[in-house]
């Protein structure tokens, strides 16, 4: 079983990048049905419906889940030979599909750290989502500002030490791992809030003015390079370390998400558009950054060993 640890701070966008990316599968099964299919048992999918509801409705998520303590369980199918998600994948027969089963945890990088320091006994669940193959930091957008030589006593440049310590600790657990052929990394960096980004840093950062899903392969490594290197500068030296004792370590891969919004007196409402005359409503999100995202995971979980899943 392939699993993925999501990485971040509260108020830092969370909630809602996990309920846009809940949105998109949900899009994904209702236009692709033949191609994609999502399954969560029915705890996961309690824990989904008031945030799907709330963004469905214009609405940002009223309060911050604790996803360390409500992680989230999916699914995920292809069907083979669609999207090369999958390639060689685990389904039977020509038209089958091939799944995997993605484990999500929410973990804030200052938990995760202070096992650095202190003796834990861990829990078969947590120990293998400590050894998640797939590690997904977000990032916040709005901590993004423009004068990076103030940035040092922003919240930014303690997630940035936290975020490489963490990192730094699953490597460790995945070094320890006694099936060899299972110790890799995946980092896949999220920047939400990317709508919040200034003008001033978009620029310094050398980013396109078109949407992110038009960027070219080559600029989109550029810019989160850029972002790793003046915003993360200790994340991206662990990234750039050339000794990870035998734990293969993977480009980082980014994608970048956001929501459209209108200020409605003292409020501000997330537009919506219809998704079709008979299915309602979602909000105005990337789509295609999240499809792109979904794409990843699966060319990931494609590279797995078989010995990795439980």
């Amino acid at each position: 079983m392939a699993s993925a640890i999501v990485l971040g701070e509260r108020g830092c966008g969370l909630t809602t990048f996990v309920g846009l990316l809940y949105t998109a599968q949900v899009r994904l099964g209702t236009e692709s049905s033949d191609q994609f299919r999502f399954h969560a048992d029915r705890e996961s999918i309690l824990q989904m419906e008031a945030v799907y509801g709330e963004l469905g409705s214009g609405r940002f998520p009223a309060t911050d889940v604790d996803w360390e303590r409500n992680p989230l369980s999916f699914v995920f199918g292809f069907r083979r030979g669609h999207a090369a998600l999958f390639a060689g994948g685990r389904g039977s027969g020509k038209h089958g599909f091939s799944a995997v089963r993605f484990q999500v945890g929410g973990m804030p990088a200052e938990s995760v750290a202070e096992l650095r320091d202190h003796d834990a006994v861990l829990d078969g669940a947590t120990l293998r989502l400590l050894k998640s193959p797939i590690q997904i930091p977000i990032v916040d957008g709005a901590w993004l500002v423009p004068d990076r030589s103030s940035t040092a006593g922003l919240p930014l440049a303690r997630y940035d030490q936290h975020l490489a310590a963490t990192l730094d600790l699953l490597h460790k657990f995945l070094a320890a791992d006694q099936d060899r052929s299972a110790r890799q990394m995946f980092p896949v960096f999220v920047v939400t809030k990317f709508d919040r980004v200034r003008p001033e840093t978009l620029r310094g950062l050398g980013a396109p003015a078109s949407p992110p899903h038009e960027w070219a392969p080559d600029v989109r490594q550029t810019v989160g390079t850029r972002i790793l290197s003046g915003y993360l500068p200790a994340t991206g030296e662990f990234l750039s370390g050339a000794a990870h004792d035998g734990v293969r370590l993977a480009e980082p891969a980014w994608f970048f998400s956001g929501l459209k919004t209108e200020e409605r007196g003292d409020e501000i409402r997330i537009l919506r558009r219809r998704i079709s005359p008979t299915s309602g409503w979602e909000p105005e999100y990337p789509f295609e950054e999240f499809r792109g995202l979904l794409t990843r995971l699966g060319e990931v979980s494609s590279r797995l060993p078989a010995e990795s899943e439980d």
